[in-house]
């Protein structure tokens, strides 16, 4: 990995080096060279310092993105606001990589399901689920409770802010990638996930499936690919149809809240 970037000359030493022209100019012939910046968060050295800056920080701020999703009812925000997590952590130099991919809760005998393999509602939403990945963390996950549940009393069964470290690694199911719907219609195989999904396997090799735990609940995550953004944090969410732009949270909300660490 190290070899390649020098070779490519792009500088690696700091988070969000994805924004570098020589990344983007590769990215853009192959989307699969996001892998390469996924797959250096994931294997560079750490040391405990840096784990207990991690654990210091990422609370805080996903505290105050919880707060503003309360606060202005933005739900089915999953692609912003982890677009919004990603620049924030980028600027406070914690590694991390954003991912889009399927998510189903399992409780009580029944389940709920974000799966990437579904009908898609249309212009403005995509189908699955999207998190942040951000060492020692498995899971950094703000809005799965603030999905479009439309008074699905099931809502409560996922809790309002999922942080997973040392998450056990899982066979992907295809019931935990293909929405029930969907997964009814199709013939009975316990594979037929990675066929209508030719690039799940490929892409579990390097970003396992992980489970998280709550009570009785059982969320698992399945990584379908790395979703980088390709917006600075002044122009996420920038028209506000829902919520604040994302430089608001940050001048307003993680500046006066961490301070000479931002």
């Amino acid at each position: 990995m190290v070899s390649l970037f020098q070779e490519l000359n792009i500088d690696f030493s700091q988070p969000g080096f994805y924004d570098q022209p020589n990344f983007v100019a590769h990215e853009q012939r192959d989307k699969r060279f996001a892998e390469n910046y996924a797959e250096w968060v994931l294997l560079r050295e750490r040391d405990q310092h840096y784990d207990a800056h991690v654990q210091a920080i990422v609370p805080q701020v996903t505290e105050i993105l919880q707060r503003r999703i309360v606060q202005h009812n933005w739900h089915g925000a999953c692609i912003s606001m982890t677009a919004i997590l990603t620049r924030i952590l980028d600027r406070l130099g914690i590694w991390n990589i954003p991912v889009r991919g399927s998510a189903s809760v399992y409780a009580e005998g029944a389940s709920r399901h974000f799966a990437i393999i579904d009908q898609n509602e249309g212009t403005g939403f995509d189908t699955g689920h999207m998190w942040v990945i951000a060492p020692p963390y498995d899971v950094i996950d703000v809005t799965l409770h603030y999905q479009r549940w439309q008074g699905d009393g099931f809502q409560r069964h996922v809790p309002p802010i999922i942080l997973g470290k040392g998450l056990a690694t899982v066979k992907a199911r295809a019931q935990d990638v293909i929405a029930p719907e969907l997964r009814s219609q199709m013939p009975h195989d316990s594979d037929i996930h990675y066929k209508v999904f030719p690039d799940q396997r490929r892409v579990l090799e390097k970003f396992p499936a992980k489970r998280f735990i709550s009570g009785s609940t059982d969320i698992r995550y399945v990584p379908g690919d790395v979703s980088l953004p390709d917006l600075p944090l002044e122009r996420i969410n920038e028209g506000a149809r829902a919520g604040v732009p994302g430089i608001r949270v940050w001048t307003d909300d993680i500046l006066p809240t961490l301070g000479t660490t931002a």
